[in-house]
């Protein structure tokens, strides 16, 4: 059958059921294509779920320092440490709860920093607030 030849009533049930199933699936390809693009545009981009993705310092602003623990705050999995430096000064670092240590002389690795940070599930406020990794600062013995 020519693409431009109409059906008549010569025209088989078969040579019908096929120019219906193939008009039923342009239908549905535009119907689906424009769903797809109005979902697009009317609903913004899910969060990449890393939370950090604002926050990283480039790799040259990036340190590190040891300390005392004076404080532990959980919160799910991560655990945020106020941690005394030896000039004194507070900072308050936050880390993944399963790699923390449980040592209170640590040494800690900053890669990102937030200057005023929210924390929902402490209900809290940090300001400044450092992320990193906290290791013990404990001598490996032999």
């Amino acid at each position: 059958m020519n693409a431009g030849q109409k059906l008549g009533p010569e025209a088989n049930g078969r040579e019908r059921r096929f120019l219906s199933l193939r008009r039923t699936a342009i239908v549905c390809g535009v119907l689906l294509t424009t769903g797809l693009a109005a979902a697009y545009t009317l609903w913004p981009e899910r969060p990449s779920g890393n939370p950090l993705e604002h926050y990283t310092l480039e790799p040259s602003a990036r340190f590190g320092f040891t300390g005392l623990v004076e404080e532990r705050l959980r919160a799910g999995s991560y655990l945020y440490l106020r941690v005394r430096d030896p000039a004194g000064a507070q900072h308050w670092v936050a880390t993944l709860s399963s790699t923390a240590s449980a040592a209170d002389a640590v040494q800690v690795r900053i890669f990102a920093r937030s200057e005023d940070f929210h924390s929902k599930r402490l209900g809290r406020d940090f300001s400044p607030l450092l992320f990193g990794t906290v290791r013990s600062a404990a001598p490996a013995t032999r």
